[in-house]
């Protein structure tokens, strides 16, 4: 994805691929022009990719990398999500550490929120009727808007799990989200905190399973992926191994807009591979 970031240019220019593509979010507010730019032209990441899928022909099979730098947590989960129910089964994801973000604990990345709901493709496949035993987890991070505004709406749910980022991208930035989470924590309530590493999606994933299995009484699961990046790639890994036999749901606060250059600097840049199941 485009986002005006150092972090993502370097990657592009860095990768050896037989073609490389940018994609341009409506969010960012930005214009970029090339041949290699695909631009979605709508806001819902259901909508948004169809032009490139057929442009790309995507079929079982296909390498595919993904710099998960710059891109919206949503689309970025429906994109990988979308790929896997294609045929494609593994996939490589880079993402690159900031060195700071510009506004340390003060740092917003998104604008109003419109709404919470389902990530598109991301709903359970078992819905219960039941509720009194359901689990909220939440990944974690700078943003304290987002976590209050679901936690507000999934107020009746009485086990909320939020995951951290320890160890985090840099020494700072975890006290730099804990002060976020105790701002929001008169709107959030009582919680339960567990803790993954910021940079390590297969430890999130293990985590999310482990409340999973504390809470052998669950009715339906609602994940959050409020955090970095990496942590968001975890939530993905968890819903597309487990959606067909658990009542998992991925839910996020929706905004049209999001901030550019919110972070400088390139600490370094991790590669992770997904060996994702083959769906009939």
């Amino acid at each position: 994805d485009y986002d005006n970031c150092e972090r993502t240019k370097h990657i592009f220019n860095k990768i050896n691929a037989i073609k490389k593509i940018w994609i341009l979010f409506p969010h960012y507010g930005l214009t970029f022009e090339g041949a290699n730019v695909y631009k979605c032209t709508s806001y819902k990441e259901d909508e948004c990719y169809i032009d490139l899928f057929a442009q790309c022909q995507i079929q079982s099979g296909l390498r595919i990398a993904i710099d998960i730098t710059g891109f919206i947590r949503p689309h970025l989960i429906y994109f990988i999500i979308a790929l896997n129910r294609m045929g494609v089964n593994v996939i490589d994801l880079y993402y690159s550490e900031p060195q700071h973000y510009k506004d340390a604990e003060e740092t917003y990345f998104s604008g109003f929120i419109d709404e919470v709901k389902l990530i598109e493709g991301c709903g359970s496949l078992i819905n219960l009727p039941q509720t009194e035993n359901d689990l909220l987890i939440v990944t974690a991070g700078y943003d304290d808007k987002l976590l209050a505004k679901v936690a507000q709406t999934r107020s009746k749910i009485k086990s909320k799990y939020f995951i951290l980022g320890l160890p985090s991208l840099q020494p700072d930035m975890y006290q730099e989200s804990m002060l976020k989470l105790y701002n929001a924590k008169e709107t959030i309530g009582a919680i339960i905190e567990r803790y993954s590493p910021a940079f390590d999606p297969f430890v999130t994933a293990q985590t999310i399973s482990d409340i999973v299995k504390e809470n052998p009484n669950h009715s339906n699961i609602y994940l959050s992926p409020l955090s970095t990046k990496p942590q968001a790639l975890g939530v993905a890994l968890y819903y597309i191994w487990n959606f067909q036999t658990l009542p998992v749901n991925i839910v996020f606060p929706y905004s049209k807009v999001y901030k550019t250059n919110t972070a400088y600097g390139i600490k370094k840049t991790w590669k992770y591979t997904f060996e994702l199941p083959v769906f009939q």
